[in-house]
């Protein structure tokens, strides 16, 4: 009788936590941890630049032909972004999609004459060294949000550019 009860408590120890997992699972009590800031696209989107050497990109694709105060919210944090990267600026650059705004302010970003219909105006992009579009920050017109938008944009980026192997 004593194995016989020694065999059920073995059993029930080893089904009681497997239970447990899933009924957690399937309540919907545990929420997986993620660390990027971002939000990440879920269609691919391809954005063809051309450089002599495949880099990872940050970038602002503004309204054509004028540039808001929230454009220039913008354009400013996505040229901090870029200053801030420090030692790792040889591996990223910094592009604003437009051909028609002078970024004499900014002399950390590059013009690059291109317009993706798929890009939204109001968000910038990370873009991995082989053009595909990754995360979009959400833009702002409030100088403190783009201070934050650009520390989450470095922040992830510093993962990316960690981890890569290319770019």
């Amino acid at each position: 009788m004593k194995s016989k009860s020694f065999f059920g408590i073995f059993v029930a120890m080893a089904i009681v936590p497997l239970v447990l997992a899933y009924l957690v699972l399937k309540m919907g009590w545990y929420t997986p941890a993620a660390t990027n800031k971002g939000e990440f696209l879920q269609k691919e989107v391809v954005v063809e630049i051309k450089t002599e050497t495949p880099m990872w990109s940050i970038v602002y694709q503004p309204q054509p032909q004028q540039c808001d105060s929230f454009c220039e919210e913008q354009l400013y944090g996505l040229n901090q972004t870029y200053l801030a990267l420090g030692k790792l600026q040889k591996r990223v650059n910094a592009w604003v999609l437009t051909d028609s705004l002078p970024l004499n302010n900014y002399p950390a970003t590059k013009a690059y004459s291109a317009n993706n219909t798929d890009l939204s105006g109001g968000y910038i992009y990370v873009i991995d060294p082989m053009g595909k579009v990754i995360l979009r920050y959400q833009g702002s017109a409030d100088r403190d949000n783009t201070i934050k938008t650009s520390k989450d944009i470095l922040s992830d980026l510093k993962k990316l550019l960690n981890y890569a192997r290319m770019g």
